[in-house]
């Protein structure tokens, strides 16, 4: 991933955990944690293997959870 790419996502999801952090509840804000962690690490150790793209999916599987959660999409389906 594109270093700038990363920075841009953490600092995208940073703001919206401060935003919307009254909203959420403990799990989707540990969660989000996490992710932003994810982040960081790979911003700091970029890596090619396995594990990284491993790491990828996980932190886009919560970023779609708390878009989710935010939006409020399963209550309009």
């Amino acid at each position: 991933m594109d270093l700038q790419f990363l920075e841009d996502r953490i600092n995208g999801l940073k703001k919206a955990r401060d935003v919307c952090s009254s909203q959420l509840d403990i799990g989707a804000l540990k969660e989000l944690d996490d992710a932003i962690a994810l982040l960081e690490e790979l911003r700091d150790h970029p890596q090619n293997t396995a594990e990284a793209e491993t790491r990828k999916l996980r932190v886009l599987r919560a970023m779609a959870a708390f878009v989710s959660i935010v939006t409020n999409l399963r209550d309009w389906l």
